[in-house]
C-alpha cells in the first residue's frame, strides 16, 4: 500500500514563515501549515511525516544566506534521518532554493532524496524580493515580521539573482544531472490565482496573471531552458573601423531562413539545452484550479478548497519510481492543466463593469520568463545595455505586445528578465490562443554603452530567429535563461608599437 512504499516526507518551509520567539512552536508550525500535516499522515501514515521541527529554518536574520541554510539543513537531516535513509520532500516557495541548495553543497549521488516536491517553489524567484527592501515593505510586514528582513535571502530570491542562475546552471552539466547523477525526481505544483486580500496592495506582483501572488509558474517550473549566444570567428578579426561601423548600422541586419541555425552577421546561438528536448522526461508541472501562494481557502499550503486536488496530485508524485511512472506522471499532470483551463473557460465570467480585473480567465494565460545576462569575453559583466525584441514587419503580432514586465536586478544590473504573456483567452473562441506563434519569428538587437571612454567599442549583437526558433526557445510557464557573450574590443590607440630606428 502507499504507507509501505512511502519514504519519510520532510516539510520545508518557505521565505519568512517563522515568527521571532514563537518559531517551531506548535501554534506557529499550524499557522505555516495548516492542517495538511494531519491530512499527510492520514493519507501516508503517521510514521512517515516527520516533526515539523526539523524543516525549521531561520530565514529572516540578514546574515544567514543560502550556503548557511543548507548546511543548517544537512545537520538536522543527520540528526533525524541518520545514516543513508532515503527520504522525499515537499517544499513550499524559497524552500526550492534551500533544498536545491543542499543537494548541490552536501548530497551524495545517488542522493538520499529520493522526490522533491515544489509547492510554488520560488526557483527563479519572487517579485517581491526587491519589494522587501524598499519603502513598499510595509505591505509585506505582515509576512515579513520583526526588524530585520533576511536581506542574503532576499537577493538570491530577486528575479534575475546570478547566484541562482549559478545554483540552477551547476545542474546543467551533465556530471552533476540530478536527473541521471543524484537520481532526483522533481514535481512542481504551483497556482495561477492572485489572492483576494493581496489585491489592494499597489504592487504589481501581487495580481500578476500567470502567478500565485508571489511566485510565477514560470519561476516554479524547474524544467528550463538555456541558450548561450556569442561572436562567431570572424568576429574575433574584426578591425576597430568595422566594430564602429557596425554600431552605426545598429538594427539592419538581415532576417534568417527557416533553416538557417546561425542567422546573425557576428554572433551565433553556440550552445542550448531545452527542458522539451533532453533524453530524460520533462520534469512534471502542474496548475491546480483557482490556487493562490497563500490563504485559509485556497493557499497551496494551508488552502481547505484545493486540498482536494493536491493531494492527488502527490498521490502521484509520490508513488512515481521508474521512468516510466515518471513520464506517466508528466503526462496526466499536463492533461490536468488542460483540465482545468477547460474548466475555467467554462465556470469564470466577466465581471459587470470592465476593468483591468474584468476577464478571471486571464489568469490562466500563460507566460515565459527570458532573463539575459550579459557579459564580455573575459567573464565581466557589462550593466549598461539596451536589449530589444522586435518582430518582422509582416507579424501578425509585435513581440512587445507579449511584454508584461521587465525587471533589472539590483545587485547585477547587467542581468534582465522579460515577463512574456505567451497565450490569452479568447472570450470568442472559448479558449486559449499561442501568442509567440502569431510574432513571426523575432530580431534581437543588443546595444551596450562603451563603459565611460571612447577608446572601447563593443560589437552590438543584431541576431535574427526564426518563428520555429522562438517556439523552442521560448515557452509557455518556462523561463529561459539566455547568456550572451558581447566582444569588447580597445581601439589601435590603446596599445601601439613605435619603431624605435633613429632615436
Amino acid at each position: 500500500g502507499r504507507e509501505k512504499a512511502m519514504n519519510p516526507l520532510v516539510l520545508i518551509h518557505g521565505y519568512s514563515a517563522e515568527h521571532g520567539s514563537s518559531a517551531g512552536s506548535r501554534a506557529d508550525i499550524t499557522r505555516i501549515y495548516g492542517s495538511l500535516p494531519a491530512a499527510l499522515r492520514r493519507r501516508y501514515g503517521a510514521d512517515r511525516v516527520l516533526e515539523l521541527n526539523v524543516a525549521r529554518y531561520l530565514s529572516l536574520d540578514d546574515g544567514i544566506n543560502l550556503d548557511d541554510l543548507a548546511q543548517a539543513m544537512d545537520s538536522a537531516l543527520a540528526e533525524s534521518l541518520p545514516g543513508n535513509a532515503r527520504f522525499d520532500a515537499l517544499v513550499h516557495s524559497t524552500g526550492a532554493l534551500v533544498a536545491r541548495n543542499w543537494l548541490r553543497r552536501h548530497s551524495s549521488r545517488p542522493s538520499r532524496l529520493k522526490r522533491l516536491v515544489y509547492l510554488a517553489g520560488a526557483n527563479f524567484g519572487s517579485g517581491w524580493a526587491h519589494i522587501g527592501r524598499g519603502q513598499l515593505a510595509k505591505w509585506g510586514r505582515a509576512v515579513f515580521q520583526g526588524a530585520e528582513t533576511g536581506v542574503q535571502l532576499l537577493d538570491a530570491l530577486e528575479l534575475g539573482a546570478d547566484e541562482t542562475l549559478e545554483l540552477h546552471r551547476y545542474f546543467l552539466a551533465a556530471e552533476n544531472s540530478l536527473w541521471s547523477r543524484y537520481r532526483v525526481r522533481e514535481f512542481c505544483i504551483s497556482g495561477s490565482q492572485a489572492s483576494a486580500d493581496w489585491l489592494p496592495i499597489p504592487v504589481r506582483y501581487a495580481r500578476e496573471d500567470g502567478a500565485d501572488g508571489v511566485v510565477r509558474v514560470a519561476s516554479c517550473n524547474a524544467g528550463w531552458n538555456y541558450v548561450a549566444i556569442a561572436p562567431k570567428r570572424r568576429a574575433l578579426s574584426l578591425r576597430w573601423d568595422e566594430v564602429r561601423e557596425s554600431c552605426a548600422l545598429l538594427g539592419s541586419a538581415p532576417g534568417d531562413r527557416e533553416d538557417d541555425d546561425n542567422p546573425g552577421e557576428f554572433y551565433r546561438v553556440n550552445s542550448q539545452q531545452l527542458a522539451a528536448e533532453q533524453d530524460h522526461p520533462p520534469v512534471p508541472l502542474a496548475i491546480p484550479y483557482q490556487c493562490a501562494h497563500s490563504g485559509t481557502e485556497r493557499g497551496i499550503v494551508t488552502g481547505r478548497g484545493v486540498r482536494r486536488e493536491l493531494l492527488e496530485l502527490l498521490d502521484a508524485a509520490l508513488a512515481a519510481s521508474s521512468e516510466a511512472q515518471y513520464r506517466r506522471v508528466a503526462e496526466d499532470y499536463a492533461t490536468r492543466i488542460s483540465h482545468n483551463l477547460a474548466r475555467a473557460a467554462r465556470e469564470l465570467e466577466p465581471g459587470p463593469v470592465a476593468g483591468i480585473f474584468n476577464e478571471p480567465r486571464a489568469q490562466y494565460d500563460a507566460h515565459a520568463q527570458l532573463i539575459f545576462r550579459l557579459r564580455d569575453q573575459y567573464g565581466r559583466p557589462v550593466e549598461d545595455a539596451d536589449v530589444l525584441l522586435n518582430s518582422p514587419p509582416d507579424a501578425r503580432l509585435a513581440a512587445n505586445e507579449l511584454f508584461e514586465h521587465v525587471h533589472r536586478n539590483r545587485r547585477s544590473p547587467h542581468i534582465l528578465c522579460f515577463y512574456l504573456r505567451t497565450s490569452s483567452f479568447d472570450a470568442q473562441q472559448g479558449g486559449w490562443s499561442n501568442r509567440v506563434a502569431e510574432t513571426g519569428g523575432l530580431h534581437l538587437e543588443i546595444s551596450p554603452t562603451t563603459g565611460g571612454t571612447g577608446e572601447v567599442r563593443y560589437l552590438p549583437v543584431c541576431l535574427s530567429l526564426s518563428a520555429r526558433r522562438l517556439q523552442r526557445f521560448v515557452q509557455h510557464h518556462r523561463t529561459t535563461l539566455i547568456d550572451v557573450t558581447l566582444l569588447r574590443l580597445p581601439s589601435p590607440q590603446v596599445f601601439r608599437l613605435v619603431s624605435a630606428t633613429g632615436s
